[in-house]
């Protein structure tokens, strides 16, 4: 059985470092691991920006209660994005967040 948080720092290497970190997916999942400081704010922020899916490997990289910090801290400082309410509305599963996207009655 396949890891889903080696499965997405994997793919995570591809869609959001284009060669320019000399990380492996291994060195992702170790720095998250040790709770390098800073390290979590600059992977969301590289997932958010650059990932094809990044509810799924935001999902698979962090606890349920460490996400929620990190993207309310993200939105305080990123603004109104649509993208960004989405994937935290996707993530946190606070349809509130993007109400452009829900159904209407």
């Amino acid at each position: 059985m396949t890891d889903p948080r080696l499965a997405s720092a994997r793919v995570i290497m591809g869609e959001c470092f284009w060669g320019e970190y000399h990380l492996t997916a291994r060195d992702i999942l170790d720095r998250l691991d040790r709770k390098e400081p800073g390290f979590d704010r600059f992977l969301v922020s590289k997932i958010i920006e650059n990932s094809r899916h990044p509810s799924r490997h935001l999902r698979n990289l962090f606890p349920r209660d460490t996400l929620q910090r990190l993207l309310d801290r993200y939105i305080d400082r990123s603004g109104e994005d649509k993208r960004l309410r989405l994937i935290a509305a996707n993530v946190t599963g606070d349809y509130n967040r993007a109400p452009e996207y829900q159904w209407r009655r």
